[in-house]
């Protein structure tokens, strides 16, 4: 954080010319990301792109979980009519 607040003005040029990325941290402690304009363009600003939260990632996870259950189930039900 102290060479983010001494060197501002280089870190910003850094990210938009030169097209830098910058893990921001505070005592160890990953806290914010910066990243050049077009990346952020390119990752957030399309609507054809959903962000997951890691509660949707974890439905999707469940969901998984419940398909293979299924499908377990399944073949078990095709290998008994053989």
């Amino acid at each position: 954080m102290l060479q983010l607040r001494q060197k501002a003005g280089q870190i910003l040029d850094e990210t938009f010319y030169q097209k830098y990325r910058f893990l921001i941290k505070r005592k160890d402690k990953p806290m914010a990301v910066l990243i050049p304009v077009d990346d952020y363009e390119n990752y957030f600003d399309d609507p054809d792109i959903e962000i997951y939260t890691n509660s949707r990632i974890r439905e999707f996870e469940k969901q998984d979980r419940l398909g293979k259950t299924l499908l377990a189930k399944a073949k078990r039900v095709l290998q008994s009519q053989r």
